[in-house]
């Protein structure tokens, strides 16, 4: 996490999401990026910068965004978080079995040089 400011998209989205708290409270993309849009219309994003932006909130802020096929909300409870976090399991291995095949090397095999690279 980091200590800086929120940007006035990052603020915005966050409260764009205050009041969808919970998986069933989801509020879909495209409503998002209308609604985001309607307290800035002088300058309006897309619905990518968005995504990245909501990204960059989690990653870099720890914000607990969650996403579903409803759309976005904070998550609330430990099933959401859980849910959550083995999607990104999911999707991270997923891009490690690419990155094996690519280098024609084992899954397992990709893993343990990536241990290595950690402990230096």
């Amino acid at each position: 996490m980091i200590d800086e400011p929120l940007n006035k998209l990052e603020a915005d989205i966050l409260r764009a999401l205050d009041d969808r708290r919970g998986r069933n409270n989801a509020i879909g993309r495209a409503e998002l990026v209308r609604k985001i849009n309607d307290m800035c219309p002088l300058f309006p994003v897309s619905e990518r910068t968005i995504r990245k932006t909501i990204k960059h909130l989690v990653e870099r802020h720890g914000e607990w965004i969650g996403s579903c096929r409803d759309g976005y909300f904070i998550i609330q409870t430990q099933e959401e978080l859980t849910n959550a976090c083995k999607y990104y399991h999911g999707y991270a291995l997923s891009l490690l079995h690419v990155e094996a095949r690519l280098r024609k090397v084992s899954l397992p095999a990709l893993i343990g040089q990536l241990q290595i690279e950690f402990k230096t």
